[in-house]
């Protein structure tokens, strides 16, 4: 095992004399992303938390929620996209005795876009109707009670003028304390904490009989004062509300520490398992972790041999190339005069080559698999091969080399 690491990983009398080979990568790249346990690799998307945190006042209009805590972070939950902030910077220019001069005169924050999931229980749509009450009469009234619209009072029989309308509702404090966005990376997090948040806007989504697969949503635009930057690292309840509810504690089989796979590369793989574990002594969180990343790293590493490692080289090689006609993949593959110089692509099974590898009883064995040379059938092709094409049925089975 030790002998095949050192082939495969230290060669260094090929490394000095060719360092990169025939398909070295861009080392700049290389170096900037892969390097001290990948930690400037670009972040992904789909990892984020969002937190609404509801005032006491705004919690007193939705008092299904104001009970329950775990109602008050599903629809956390359930935050389908959210924009992070935007500051517009005004600068002016000055003149300053022919001299051109830039100075700051404000700052503008855009408003974000948060779209929820509109799930079947009605989590998200009876937060908006929450945020609506609150502030607004119009949602207050119950048209249950035989309450009928008038087209000239909206509240027909309102003689004494009891109704009350739009933002006339006794409310004082905000419906948000605060909302908070948090970017999660390596198990680390970048929080944007809004300030006075306020929406202005909620859309509800259309509703189409044609659209069979569409996935409804409840999207709301929401005004803010101001900015705060957080940072930390993830943990159960860490940032609020993550990793507490609807959350799964075992971990993946495709990753190191849930077993992780007999590969050298990729996902969950030895050199995967290898960074896990150098990141964790590098960035201090040495622990349990750790310990059982490097056990299964170890207990791959003890699968793979020279055919697995054959069998991933032809799977890059193969994904490297997938782009290019059959025909060109061939031609690279067997002329010698062009295509990669001096790559080899083994293959996994099969013997190749140009020469019988061995006999069979009432045949002979032919380069690139058994064919019965000795059958009627066998002699009938070859003497009619020039009926299937330009190019004899004969001369296609014995020519050439392993397929």
């Amino acid at each position: 095992m030790a002998n095949l690491f050192e082939q495969y990983f230290n060669n260094v009398a090929q490394g000095i004399l060719n360092p990169k080979g025939n398909m070295g990568d861009f080392a700049h790249a290389a170096k900037l992303y892969n390097d001290s346990a990948f930690r400037l690799s670009p972040k992904t998307k789909f990892l984020y938390h969002c937190v609404f945190e509801l005032s006491q006042d705004g919690l007193s209009t939705m008092n299904t929620f104001a009970a329950n805590a775990t109602l008050q972070n599903e629809f956390n939950l359930l935050v389908k996209t959210a924009d992070l902030p935007k500051m517009n910077y005004n600068v002016t220019t000055k003149n300053q005795y022919n001299r051109k001069k830039n100075v700051q005169t404000s700052i503008e924050y855009d408003p974000v876009n948060i779209a929820f999931h509109d799930d079947s229980l009605g989590i998200t749509t009876a937060l908006l109707e929450g945020y609506y009450r609150y502030y607004y009469k119009d949602g207050n009234h119950n048209i249950d009670g035989g309450l009928v619209f008038d087209p000239r009072n909206l509240y027909k029989n309102d003689t004494a003028h009891t109704f009350r309308y739009g933002f006339d509702n006794d409310s004082r404090g905000p419906f948000f304390d605060k909302i908070t966005i948090y970017q999660l990376s390596r198990h680390q997090y970048t929080g944007f904490t809004l300030v006075n948040p306020i929406i202005t806007s909620i859309q509800h989504d259309s509703m189409d009989q044609a659209d069979a697969t569409g996935i409804a949503q409840n999207t709301i635009s929401v005004a803010y004062e101001g900015v705060i930057y957080t940072r930390g690292g993830t943990g159960v309840g860490e940032p609020k509300g993550f990793a507490t509810d609807h959350y799964d504690n075992s971990p993946s089989p495709l990753g190191v520490i849930g077993g992780g796979v007999d590969n050298i590369f990729g996902r969950g793989g030895i050199l995967d398992g290898l960074g896990d574990i150098f990141g964790d002594i590098a960035g201090g969180t040495f622990g349990l972790d750790t310990v059982i990343t490097a056990i299964n790293t170890y207990q791959n590493a003890k699968n793979i041999n020279s055919d697995s490692i054959r069998q991933e080289g032809i799977n890059i090689a193969a994904g490297a190339l997938g782009g290019l006609a059959t025909t060109a993949v061939t031609s690279v593959l067997s002329n010698s005069s062009s295509g990669l110089l001096d790559a080899v692509f083994p293959k996994s099974t099969g013997t190749g080559g140009s020469a019988a590898t061995g006999t069979q009883s009432g045949s002979s064995a032919t380069a690139g698999g058994s064919v019965d040379t000795s059958s009627a059938i066998y002699q009938e092709k070859v003497t009619n091969g020039n009926t299937f094409g330009d190019t004899q049925v004969g001369t296609l089975i014995t020519g050439g080399g392993g397929g």
